[in-house]
């Protein structure tokens, strides 16, 4: 089989001497093409600058704000000289002296006071010790503790109020520095019974005293302490 073989053949007359048989190297400017690598590197250089460059940047900035928290929170060293001394200079009030009158004034509260009466029991509805009732009624709160002039005497009284215990019978129980000198027997009449019971006290009772509201086997309803000084 036959090879395939293109022969091309040129013609020119060799006569004019303008011709020039010589090849020529011809120069082609692709300026699209240079004007598209410049600008591919320039944003090339202006990414890389932004990178390492803004960086530091944020580094100082991030430095300052850390170095102005800490000089806020750390106190200037010279004001805290010029506070110490003047907080040393400043006189001392006089609070002894304050304290000491009301302290004294608070003992004599203390030891003219009323004696609260103890309820030990729903059914007690209330319980004083008292001067002498008038009309069912108890009369002015004893304070303790009870002066007594020497000569004299004076009668307190022990108020209940008792509820839901009628037909049955209570006790008034008078103590004297824990020995029982005195006790009267309460019978419950109503739904609610109003008594009492009262002691002749002089200079001679001088002491702890407790009245008590018992029953037959010694529960305690209700009790009240107080005690007696000779004036």
């Amino acid at each position: 089989m036959a090879d395939n073989k293109v022969v091309i053949k040129i013609n020119y007359d060799r006569k004019h001497p303008s011709i020039n048989a010589e090849p020529q190297t011809v120069t082609v400017w692709h300026i699209r093409r240079i004007l598209v690598a410049v600008l591919v590197l320039v944003l090339m250089l202006i990414v890389l600058f932004s990178w390492f460059g803004g960086g530091d940047e944020d580094t100082d900035t991030q430095i300052d704000t850390t170095e102005k928290v800490q000089n806020l929170n750390t106190p200037d060293v010279e004001m805290v000289e010029r506070q110490e001394p003047a907080l040393l200079e400043k006189p001392v009030p006089p609070i002894v002296q304050q304290a000491s009158a009301n302290s004294e004034s608070v003992k004599k509260i203390d030891s003219v006071k009323k004696p609260a009466a103890i309820i030990l029991d729903r059914k007690v509805i209330r319980a004083s010790l008292n001067t002498e009732p008038k009309d069912d009624e108890p009369g002015e709160p004893i304070k303790s503790p009870l002066r007594v002039i020497p000569n004299q005497s004076r009668e307190v009284f022990y108020f209940s109020e008792i509820k839901n215990m009628k037909g049955r019978s209570l006790f008034h129980r008078w103590s004297r520095n824990g020995q029982i000198v005195h006790q009267k027997q309460l019978d419950m009449k109503d739904k609610i019974t109003k008594v009492w019971s009262s002691k002749i006290l002089s200079a001679k009772d001088k002491g702890e005293w407790q009245v008590q509201l018992t029953d037959k086997k010694g529960k305690v309803y209700s009790e009240v302490n107080f005690s007696v000084n000779p004036e």
